[in-house]
């Protein structure tokens, strides 16, 4: 079977996130707002799939919970620049990244991140991402619900301009992007970071996706 489109999540997929937690709870402990990003990841745990209409909608259930509109500030004017801080100082993407998306691209195929967190666009950069390597960045939010919302997957196939079953999702969480892609009937393959399982991935690629 062959593809039109790939769709990539960031976090765990195109870079090992391990600690990326633990670095953000010591960041928020040192701003004395530990208790606020706690809430914030057991808040997304709880939404995790629901579809709330618009992304308005989201965020104002999503805000409402976590404290309102001085949560929101708190989340885009701290905690997000913070996650991007911490990922620029302490993280960078799997060596077959840039790679594949050149391949993908070199082959006539259509390429998106797709995020469940904000700020996307400078998430990627801070990890040594160049945007100009694919053609979409998407947020879950956007779309009205967190992964893995089946409304939230068919708007993503929607905006990308093509069906689901001619894209390929490629994730690190079965739970989440896996289910997700699963509930509208795209293609779905799950990566780790070790050097057999990413030729393997590669290899895939070669394969699967390509021009018809």
């Amino acid at each position: 079977m062959t593809f039109k489109a790939v769709i990539f999540d960031l976090d765990g997929t195109l870079y090992d996130k391990s600690r990326l937690g633990l670095y953000l709870v010591g960041n928020q402990f040192l701003q004395g707002r530990m208790a606020l990003s706690g809430r914030e990841r057991m808040l997304r745990k709880k939404l995790k799939g629901r579809f709330f209409g618009s992304e308005e909608a989201f965020h104002q259930a999503f805000f409402g919970a976590l404290g309102g509109e001085k949560a929101r500030k708190w989340y885009y004017n701290t905690y997000m620049p913070a996650m991007t801080s911490i990922m620029r100082k302490h993280y960078h993407l799997y060596p077959w990244v840039e790679e594949t998306f050149k391949t993908l691209r070199n082959q006539g195929i259509k390429t998106a991140v797709f995020s469940d967190y904000s700020c996307t666009n400078e998430r990627l950069e801070a990890l040594g991402f160049d945007l100009s390597w694919t053609d979409f960045v998407f947020e879950a939010p956007a779309f009205g619900g967190l992964k893995p919302c089946k409304e939230a997957f068919e708007a993503l196939c929607q905006a990308i301009g093509e069906q689901p079953s001619d894209c390929l999702m490629v994730g690190d969480r079965l739970d989440t992007d896996g289910a997700g892609a699963a509930s509208v009937g795209m293609g779905f393959v799950l990566v780790k970071d070790d050097e057999k399982q990413a030729k393997e991935f590669m290899e895939f690629i070669r394969l699967n996706v390509k021009t018809g």
